[in-house]
């Protein structure tokens, strides 16, 4: 609210003396604030991932389909209309097969299987198609104003890609729409502000959550924890499951802050310790 100076008498405007802001304004306002300076930094790239929209789906998707789903959001461009690109070249259905390692059979399965449940949509062009993300699951680029979302930054999913079976990549996918915005722990209520009423996810919620047997769960987070994207920590004899921030992210800055670089060499320290104990394993 505007405060402006007025001369009775003349009726004459001195100017604005103050500004007024309600506590729930000027919350936005610094955020807003805070935004205009992480785009004026240049933000690292990322994908928004729309958690209501791949709530709908996942417990339709196997974990190797999930996977594939993560494979292929490498391959969107920014402000590209969700058109799946390499080299600027439209993706073909034989460049899928090779990104996802599969048999022509497989991936046409896959293919066929994510068409059906509108996550990909495909525009024949002459003798082929052309394959598109459905901006209601992904966008890269300008956001719509609708519903939460979390951002899967591509520099991470990119360095890790090739390590992972799409299984574990799968996994990844599933777990997005659970990303807490300020903990980076899989719970219930991923967008509560009030760490107290978090109800984070035990490997029995998470295993239903995702549609995956239980007894499978902890066998592929090693895998992930391995490669420092997962970290599995006991509270009160619950198991509380983090995701590496530089992998999802949700808040409005750049993650350069000292809660989260702290929460960066945690990550750092568990991945060293889960690949020393593989290592003993071994001998």
């Amino acid at each position: 609210m505007e405060l402006i100076a007025v001369n009775p008498l003349t009726g004459e405007v001195k100017g604005e003396i103050a500004y007024y802001r309600t506590p729930e304004q000027e919350k936005r306002h610094r955020q807003k604030q805070d935004l205009e300076k992480y785009k004026l930094r240049g933000r690292k790239p990322y994908i928004n991932c729309f958690h209501d929209s791949i709530k709908e789906v996942t417990q339709h998707l196997s974990l190797t389909e999930s996977g594939a789903v993560m494979k292929l959001l490498l391959y969107l461009k920014m402000n590209g209309e969700g058109l799946l690109q390499k080299n600027g070249k439209p993706l073909r259905q034989l460049d899928i097969q090779n990104i996802l390692g599969k048999s022509k059979r497989q991936t046409v399965d896959i293919v066929k299987r994510l068409e059906t449940l509108s996550i990909l949509i495909s525009v024949k062009e002459g003798r082929s198609k052309l394959f598109y993300m459905n901006n209601y699951f992904h966008i890269m680029g300008k956001v719509p104003k609708r519903g939460y979302f979390t951002k899967l930054l591509t520099t991470k999913l990119r360095e890790v890609v090739g390590d992972l079976k799409l299984e574990q990549l799968g996994f990844l996918y599933k777990v997005l729409p659970y990303f807490h915005y300020n903990t980076c722990i899989l719970s219930h209520n991923p967008n509560e502000e009030d760490e107290k009423k978090i109800r984070y996810m035990n490997r029995n919620e998470l295993s239903t959550a995702i549609n995956y047997d239980v007894d499978n769960i902890t066998s592929l987070v090693k895998k992930l924890e391995e490669q420092g994207l997962i970290m599995f920590t006991r509270s009160c004899g619950n198991v509380l499951y983090y995701v590496h921030p530089d992998l999802m992210y949700r808040q409005a800055n750049d993650g350069d802050t000292e809660k989260f670089n702290a929460l960066r060499q945690m990550f750092e320290a568990h991945k060293i310790n889960a690949n020393r104990r593989k290592a003993k394993v071994k001998d």
